[in-house]
């Protein structure tokens, strides 16, 4: 399972939730400048979730380290695409990365992709979930709204993963 997402999307920090993997976190981009592994358990099953470090616009054409993590996206079997709630545009921020992916292998669309929006704990309830619906109505697919600090969402996101 590959984490996905722009720099500060939350990814370390729900890899640390979910496994006793402990990357670096901190509030500034580019924190993860390598690829961090956590074992998660859900139920008897165990899965392999890669914090992949954060992507930009241009990472497919080698802008920061982009093609260096992209390599590693091919290696994943699921995408969980993780997106800071707060951004000043959620679907911008969607679209760049389905673009790079795209730009990158195309195949990689067609890889199995849970769309999150992460950092709930920072706003309301109901602002989260006309967040999420409105996302929902742009892009076609169901979003899952998650805090990593609070917890909520996260047993819904593991469920996820074997779906």
């Amino acid at each position: 399972i590959g984490l996905i997402g722009l720099p500060n999307a939350g990814k370390s920090t729900l890899l640390s939730r979910i496994s006793r993997a402990r990357p670096k976190i901190a509030a500034y981009p580019f924190t993860t400048l390598e690829p961090n592994l956590g074992v998660v358990k859900i139920d008897s099953q165990e899965l392999i979730v890669a914090d992949i470090p954060g992507l930009i616009e241009g990472s497919s054409r080698g802008k920061g380290l982009g093609d260096k993590f992209l390599r590693h996206v091919e290696r994943t079997k699921v995408l969980v695409h993780l997106i800071d709630i707060n951004s000043r545009d959620i679907n911008s921020d969607y679209k760049i990365i389905r673009d790079e992916l795209n730009n990158w292998n195309p195949l990689l669309l067609q890889k199995k992709e849970i769309v999150v929006l992460s950092k709930a704990d920072t706003m309301e309830e109901s602002q989260s979930k006309k967040i999420a619906a409105k996302l929902k109505a742009e892009i076609g697919k169901d979003i899952l709204i998650i805090s990593a600090v609070s917890g909520e969402g996260i047993e819904e996101l593991l469920r996820s993963f074997s779906d």
